[in-house]
């Protein structure tokens, strides 16, 4: 399997940054407070998933890198939350890809949406609350919201690669299954 599901193209890097920039737009800007200065529920979770979706981990760490920058900058959190946890959120949404080839299949969306939520939601919020508080029901609530949250916005990733990424732009940024663009890379 390759390290890179993406077509190393222009296409691709002007997709993942689109992605990057609308992420730290959202992120910055729409969130909803559940409890003030620690917890928010924030679509800016889903371009973080989504950059995982279409570039793997590399891409999902780039665009989570990107979009936690505009959650740090917000300062509804705690600066470190927001930046560990979207750059797990593009981890938890793009290891999947480099694991099974069929990004059709139930066990892809399986993991995705459980990645999402476990590996970008529920782990950085556990393991970055536990240093803030003391209080185990806190870590625990905070980090259910956002495995919860994680796993909708995973959801909704996968439906818009599905329905909207792949047949707009799929051809110019996946690499064909029967490996077809692999000579015309090499510069062969």
């Amino acid at each position: 399997m390759d390290l890179f599901p993406l077509r190393k193209n222009t296409a691709a890097l002007v997709i993942l940054a689109m992605l990057a920039a609308l992420g730290i737009l959202v992120r910055s800007f729409i969130s909803i407070p559940v409890v003030p200065g620690l917890v928010e529920l924030t679509p800016g979770f889903l371009f973080s998933i989504l950059g995982g979706v279409i570039g793997g981990v590399p891409g999902g760490v780039f665009v989570g890198a990107i979009t936690g920058l505009g959650g740090a900058l917000a300062g509804n959190e705690p600066p470190l939350l927001p930046m560990i946890g979207n750059i797990f959120l593009g981890v938890g949404g793009g290891y999947a890809i480099h694991l099974v080839k069929d990004r059709d299949g139930f066990k892809y969306a399986t993991m995705v949406i459980l990645g999402s939520g476990i590996i970008g939601g529920f782990i950085p919020s556990a393991t970055i609350f536990a240093s803030l508080t003391d209080s185990w029901e806190v870590i625990v609530g905070t980090a259910a919201i956002d495995m919860f949250q994680g796993f909708l916005w995973g959801f909704i990733a996968l439906i818009l690669e599905k329905w909207v990424i792949r047949p707009v732009v799929g051809h110019y940024i996946y690499r064909p299954r029967d490996g077809s663009f692999d000579e015309l890379e090499e510069g062969k």
